[in-house]
């Protein structure tokens, strides 16, 4: 149901998210799916053109929207995505030649995933929202304060002719975008100095045959279609990527763009197609010439676009998710990802208060656990761009983050661990933004000090980015939970492995690099440490139960009641 602000009375809203972007739209579905009960609406902000993007979607996205019912529609409508297809260019200073190492996912993927046309699939969201009893809010938000009568919070919202209407929430979810309504208000705002531009269009009528005039180093792929992937080209301080997608008219379309970042990108500014094509072909001609030969669509730029929110949630019910929190590098398509995880979390926080149990704590466990994935993987992609440009560091810190996230990070998404209370606890005690940050630091290290010799950086030196073994094929045919402390053992002993055998280039240097070798054992306890745990539900384990309700603050008895072993909020 669609409502005009003007005649609209006062009213108590449940849920109400500020934003009618995908995030926003998202929210607002999965909200009211999960508590069909309460009254779920959205603030819809001005209807004006969004620069969209965001068309390759993951494993973690596509489980959400399956939970969403989307699965049919997605089948139907746009194109399967065959993992992400990474281009290294052995010798980036020369653009004649075209000689790249082409690394492909080994075969079709045992998790659905798919390349999405933006502006069909934000259209089919907002239109199956109005149809499940979703309030839509025709009026832009103009001021918010935070518990005010009667501790719900007053949204004061705008149409088009001026007029001001003030809504009352119990729970406010800020997906208000880069407009960052609550993160401005309670100056929540982190700045992040490696700045980063993107500029991106969309193209129509082009040919797709030119992207395979390339010499591709790769093994012959007869699994799947390999064009209907996301492809990355690697540069220097930069990457693009180019995304087939399905248009209404069944017509060839495509979504290509730059982003680079600013401090180490050494070919200028590209905020228009003339200085793309100038820039880009310093480095790969053969996209250019794809430009060149279709139609563009439409062109889009966010200049300076990095930064970082100090909280995203609070046990006075408001939160900000997506881009209304922490921008993300769209090199893994995890923006989507991650707002799914956030809004499954919100659901979960809802729900515990719901059930009469105490907030306080889950919210801040569940924020240390989105801040740690979003700002791992964040942190990790700004640092890729020093060496973007030289395939062999580039290719393996690719492959790190490849192996992580699929023996780590998407076990824990397909077993609820990130919104429930002990796999929050869980996940950061073993995998803190701390420690992420740490081991990944102590690896790049490595590998800087082994691509110094010209001879390590060979071809036949390549590693498969990715391969049966870095995504965890094993893992995938199950899913189970149980499985986990196996997927991450096997993480460990990886790590161990390549850490060894870039150990084993340094010669008399690796045997004396102590801080390597502390690193690598430290790798095989991880991985001998969840031995005795194979086989075992971690959340179900007496130990590590014990372990943890040892560490949690005890609830006054009076608070626990018989089947509600949580805590209960205090309303005073």
């Amino acid at each position: 149901m669609e409502f005009p602000i003007e005649i609209r009375k006062p009213v108590k809203i449940d849920v109400l998210v500020m934003g009618g972007g995908a995030t926003g739209q998202l929210a607002a579905a999965y909200l009211k799916m999960r508590f069909p009960n309460l009254k779920v609406a959205v603030v819809e902000g001005p209807h004006k053109n969004r620069p969209i993007v965001g068309e390759s979607l993951v494993e973690a996205t596509v489980d959400f929207l399956l939970e969403l019912g989307f699965g049919a529609y997605l089948v139907e409508k746009h194109y399967p995505k065959y993992g992400l297809t990474y281009y290294f260019k052995t010798d980036i200073d020369d653009p004649a030649d075209r000689t790249y190492i082409v690394d492909e996912i080994p075969t079709a993927p045992p998790i659905l995933s798919f390349q999405i046309n933006r502006f069909t699939f934000d259209r089919e969201v907002r239109q199956r929202n109005l149809e499940n009893g979703v309030e839509l809010i025709d009026g832009t938000v103009a001021g918010v304060e935070i518990n005010g009568c009667e501790g719900l919070h007053a949204v004061t919202v705008q149409n088009t002719a001026g007029e001001k209407h003030t809504l009352n929430a119990r729970w406010l979810v800020d997906a208000t975008g880069r407009n960052r309504v609550l993160a401005k208000l309670l100056q929540l705002g982190a700045t992040v100095k490696e700045q980063k531009n993107v500029f991106w269009f969309r193209l129509m009528n082009f040919n797709p045959e030119i992207l395979s005039r390339i010499r591709a180093l790769k093994k012959q792929q007869r699994a799947y279609v390999p064009y209907f992937a996301t492809h990355h080209f690697f540069g220097k301080g930069n990457w693009i990527w180019y995304i087939p997608m399905r248009s209404p008219e069944n017509l060839p379309l495509v979504s290509i763009g730059i982003t680079y970042r600013k401090d180490v990108y050494p070919h200028g500014e590209v905020q228009t197609m003339e200085q793309f094509l100038e820039c880009v072909g310093r480095e790969h001609p053969v996209l250019v010439e794809l430009v060149r030969s279709g139609t563009v669509v439409d062109t889009n730029f966010y200049g300076s676009y990095m930064y970082e929110c100090r909280q995203r949630y609070s046990a006075d019910r408001w939160y900000i998710i997506g881009d209304a929190g922490d921008t993300v590098d769209p090199l893994y398509s995890v923006g989507l990802a991650l707002s799914s995880l956030q809004i499954r979390q919100i659901a979960a926080i809802i729900q515990r208060e719901l059930n009469g149990c105490d907030t306080d704590e889950f919210t801040k466990d569940l924020d240390a656990v989105i801040s740690a994935f979003q700002r791992g993987v964040t942190r990790d992609t700004t640092r890729l761009y020093e060496c973007m440009g030289d395939a062999f560091q580039c290719h393996l810190r690719v492959h790190l983050a490849v192996t992580k996230l699929f023996h780590l990070a998407l076990p824990l998404v397909l077993n609820d661990y990130l919104w429930d209370p002990l796999g929050a606890k869980l996940i950061n005690w073993f995998s803190s933004l701390k420690i992420l940050e740490a081991d990944s630091m102590k690896f790049q290290e490595l590998i800087r000090e082994v691509a110094r010799n010209p001879k390590n950086r060979a071809i036949h030196n390549f590693i498969k980015v990715q391969s049966g073994a870095s995504m965890n094929t094993a893992y995938y045919e199950h899913c189970r939970e149980e499985d986990i402390p196996a997927s991450l053992s096997r993480l460990h002993f990886s790590l161990a492995r390549l850490r060894l055998a870039l150990l084993a280039k340094l010669g008399w240097r690796g045997v004396i690099s102590f801080s390597q070798q502390w690193a690598l054992w430290k790798d095989v306890f991880r991985g001998l440490l969840l031995v005795p745990f194979h086989g075992t539900k971690l959340r179900k384990n007496w130990l590590v139960r014990w372990v943890f309700r040892s560490r949690s603050p005890r609830a006054p008895q009076k608070s626990r009641t018989a089947g509600n072993p949580c805590p209960k909020r205090d309303k005073s």
